[in-house]
């Protein structure tokens, strides 16, 4: 019997040789992760709270605290309150983050050329796209919702 492999994997392992590509040509900036978050805050027109963050990049909330605070710990971005909602917390970029932007956008334009080496531009095009279809395929808020009756759940006897 053959066994499927799930895409996963092959994901897994682009992914895998992509940031250790990163990391090695990455290693004088003086973070580990989360460099693309700083791409986005830095292309936004407007500040950025850390929900639409979340949304943006598809992770929970408190992944995107974990993010935030080590970003805010390492002097890239600071937090904000709104002034028009003092329970928001707007991500600002700092100076220090700013003058990093262009060089992580010029090691990702490489290293995504590298990756890209030897496929059409057409091929790319269409890789993206399928891309984007297994996401909406495989988005969960398409699926049937769990809910947990605990009364039921008690065992009668």
């Amino acid at each position: 019997m053959k066994f499927e492999e799930p895409i996963a994997h092959q994901l897994i392992q682009v992914t895998k040789k992509y940031l250790s590509e990163f990391g090695k040509i990455a290693c004088h900036i003086p973070m580990e992760r989360y460099h693309y978050v700083l791409l986005i805050l830095a292309e936004a027109e407007e500040l950025y709270t850390q929900k639409e963050l979340a949304e943006i990049l598809q992770v929970d909330k408190s992944f995107m605290v974990t993010m935030i605070d080590y970003l805010s710990a390492h002097d890239f971005v600071t937090r904000e309150a709104d002034q028009h909602d003092r329970r928001k917390h707007l991500i600002k970029l700092t100076d220090k983050a700013k003058k990093l932007i262009p060089e992580i956008n010029l090691i990702f334009k490489n290293l995504n050329e590298k990756a890209f080496k030897n496929v059409s531009k057409e091929n790319i095009g269409h890789f993206f796209d399928v891309l984007a279809q297994m996401q909406q395929n495989l988005n969960t808020e398409n699926t049937h919702e769990l809910i947990l009756d605990f009364k039921k759940l008690k065992h009668t006897t």
